[in-house]
């Protein structure tokens, strides 16, 4: 799934250059660690003295959760650009590919990995 469009207000497309020294930078980043976001989203949060975190820093687990889950996405969609070229028809009208029913079978454990990472995702893993 793509990433939803921003809107061109929404867009953080400019930078503030802050001076610093090679041990505040180590203290912010190390601040910024410990508080699980990252160091834009925390000085930001910071400076701003936000109400609401933006981003937090994905745990590792969390974090290899998420990757499984954008590798089971691709895997999602190569299977149905598969199924869509296995079962064109050819100049026959005949259907050029596999049993309809293993496609199924295969998009539908696809599926249920997929709820099953949403699922341990959702409970804070």
């Amino acid at each position: 799934m793509a990433r939803p469009h921003k809107e061109s207000e929404d867009k953080r497309d400019l930078t503030i250059r802050v001076r610093v020294t090679a041990t505040e930078k180590r203290r912010i980043w190390q601040m910024a660690l410990e508080a699980g976001y990252t160091p834009s989203d925390f000085m930001r949060l910071r400076s701003m003295a936000a109400t609401q975190p933006l981003r937090r820093v994905p745990t590792p687990e969390r974090e290899v959760l998420l990757n499984l889950m954008a590798e089971l996405g691709k895997i999602g969609s190569n299977v149905n650009q598969i199924a869509r070229a296995l079962n064109s028809r050819d100049e026959t009208g005949q259907l050029a590919g596999i049993e309809p029913d293993a496609i199924n079978q295969a998009m539908h454990n696809v599926e249920a990995l997929t709820a099953h990472f949403l699922n341990l995702l959702s409970n804070g893993h």
